[in-house]
């Protein structure tokens, strides 16, 4: 396994440099962020940092487990991704079922070592917007943080994770290119983050997917990849996580796990999305991001734009 910088022996109180744009290479951890501190040391500055116990204070850190969503939703079909190397392949199971798969698959020592990318995962579902009353569960929320846009009605544009210890979303970036608001509720997941400059050093394959394992680099395979900086962070119930737009990420449950992110635009953000070369993006990526910008950009209300872009949540890319 590559030995990463764990950002929990960082200082909190370290006060980042400016940057020309890219995710820095490393993490601040927090107890406290005003919304001002937010938006220029971190979403101006494009800086990653986890506020911990950020949403511990939640309804949702005490209640949700998986058995309470076998009780809250258990009838629901959702779509359950099995996330190999090169390959996504999506199947229905009702959500009941798949709670008796996580409660089932018994824990294992060497789950860390192994191969666990072919695990069934309850992966990127837009759950509270299809059970609008979870969203109590998450209260007070930190609307403030996201663009306009997006607070009113922050549950309609969250994505969902539930599943077991050893799930595993290989290095990626966020489809749209989008900044990154990221909650843990239950259990712990650590995230591996490489910054975005450095996906060149990855191994890139088609639109966001990189063929590093930054867990165990293949350096003969990939021997640019000794220059990255990977920095490796746990991310237990409680805590939350800002991931500046473009950030590769590589995430592992340590444990059986439950969270959800927000996948959120501003002006830059969205106008860097589209400047994009077009030979690079995909067509449904230049859509979604249209729409973003003429919600985020144009201000064109959200009764207009939301079902234009709430396809882009059931979106497999």
């Amino acid at each position: 396994m590559t030995k990463v910088k764990d950002a929990s022996t960082q200082s909190a109180d370290r006060s980042p440099s400016a940057l020309d744009g890219s995710c820095s290479s490393s993490i601040d951890i927090v107890a406290q962020l005003t919304e001002s501190d937010f938006a220029t040391k971190y979403r101006d500055a494009m800086r990653p940092v986890v506020l911990r116990g950020g949403c511990a204070a939640w309804s949702a850190c005490q209640r949700w487990s998986p058995q309470y969503f076998e009780q809250a939703a258990g009838s629901l079909t959702v779509p359950v991704k099995t996330l190999n190397t090169g390959d996504i392949k999506v199947s229905p199971w009702r959500l009941a079922e798949y709670v008796k798969f996580i409660m089932e698959r018994p824990p294992r020592a060497d789950e860390v070592s192994s191969n666990a990318e072919a695990i069934p995962y309850c992966h990127d579902i837009p759950l509270l917007g299809l059970v609008e009353t979870l969203a109590a569960d998450c209260q007070p929320f930190p609307a403030n943080l996201l663009s306009p846009w997006y607070r009113q009605h922050w549950w309609r544009y969250s994505q969902f994770f539930m599943g077991p210890a050893g799930t595993v979303t290989p290095l990626h970036f966020d489809t749209l290119l989008s900044h990154n608001l990221f909650f843990q509720i239950y259990g712990s997941k650590t995230f591996i983050i490489i910054p975005a400059n450095q996906a060149e050093l990855c191994g890139r394959r088609g639109w966001r997917w990189f063929d590093v394992d930054p867990e165990r680099p293949d350096y003969g395979r990939f021997p640019q990849y000794r220059r990255a900086t990977p920095v490796a962070i746990t991310v237990s119930a409680g805590d939350m996580l800002y991931m500046p737009p473009g950030t590769l990420h590589h995430v592992r449950s340590l444990s059986a796990s439950i969270s959800f992110n927000i996948d959120w635009h501003t002006e830059r953000s969205v106008l860097d999305a589209l400047a994009q070369p077009p030979n690079e993006i995909p067509t449904e990526v230049k859509y979604y991001n249209a729409i973003s910008a003429l919600a985020v950009v144009a201000k064109i209300p959200e009764a207009i734009t939301f079902p234009l872009y709430r396809p882009y949540l059931s979106y497999v890319s």
